[in-house]
């Protein structure tokens, strides 16, 4: 019985580091959301983007904004966009911004 429990455990632990993203961050000018479709396609999805300084992500988040990431699936690989000044580019439905 415990080596069944065991084995499950050691498969559940390896299947959980196999499914982990691994997360980075993309360093980029003010204008890299615009010129890269970023936004755009940001827009589509009904989404509003704005740069938040580090400080005020937390307060922005009872507001209803999130980080952003842009996804490398291949790499399992999801960046965080910072421009120079570490401010960190996020959003929110449109619907809800005021």
């Amino acid at each position: 019985m415990f080596e069944i429990v065991g084995f499950l455990y050691g498969l559940a632990k390896d299947l959980g580091e196999y499914l982990k993203w691994d997360e980075q961050v993309k360093l980029v000018d003010m204008s890299w959301p615009q010129k890269s479709g970023f936004e755009a396609e940001a827009e589509e999805r009904g989404l509003q983007l704005r740069w938040s300084n580090p400080e005020r992500l937390e307060s922005r988040r009872l507001d209803g904004w999130d980080v952003v990431y842009e996804m490398d699936k291949q790499q399992r690989i999801r960046f965080r966009i910072e421009n120079k000044s570490q401010q960190v580019l996020i959003a929110k439905p449109k619907e809800e911004v005021r």
